[in-house]
């Protein structure tokens, strides 16, 4: 187990839909025994009685920032991000060839302290309503990599089953 210190460390999990993202995110953050912010476009979804448009993504950044923030305040050592803000800003322009500046201003004064890539090499699973197709899962991987790329954000990729990404997690953490 990691040494405790004053600083608690943002943990990120990114990567395109159906990678794995939600089950290794709630699998490192009940193995330490830490908070986990969710995705919360999953939520936002649920609200709605129509499909996602350009009028949805400040909603859905606010949303994320408050799950974040929330989840970093019950944190001890480690707080877990299922996604953060760089999705939203890659949704943005990927389904609306648009952005957000105060979301990429907020992006950029946020610190987090290490990104898992999550990769699409496990099944697909349909999800309505928030998952596209197989073929968009793979165009939106290729778009998470030019993004990573453009921030110069460093990151370990998680592939494999779900015990060889926890394992992978796990040896990085402690």
């Amino acid at each position: 187990m990691p040494t405790p210190s004053n600083k608690v460390r943002r943990i990120v999990f990114i990567g395109a839909e159906c990678t794995g993202k939600s089950t290794i995110a709630r699998a490192v953050a009940e193995h330490f025994g830490e908070p986990c912010s969710d995705e919360y476009v999953r939520q936002h979804v649920k609200q709605l009685d129509r499909p996602l448009d350009e009028s949805d993504l400040e909603p859905i950044a606010q949303g994320q920032i408050r799950l974040e923030d929330a989840a970093y305040a019950k944190a001890a050592r480690y707080v877990f991000h299922d996604t953060n803000l760089l999705s939203s800003i890659l949704y943005a322009e990927h389904y609306f060839n648009t952005s957000v500046h105060w979301v990429n201003e907020r992006f950029l004064s946020r610190v987090y302290d290490r990104y898992f890539f999550c990769q699409p090499d496990i099944p697909w699973k349909a999800d309505p309503g928030q998952r596209v197709s197989p073929q968009e899962r793979e165009r939106l991987h290729k778009q998470f990599e030019s993004i990573l790329e453009r921030f110069r954000i460093p990151y370990i990729t998680l592939e494999g089953s779900s015990e060889k990404r926890l394992n992978t997690v796990l040896e990085t953490l402690t």
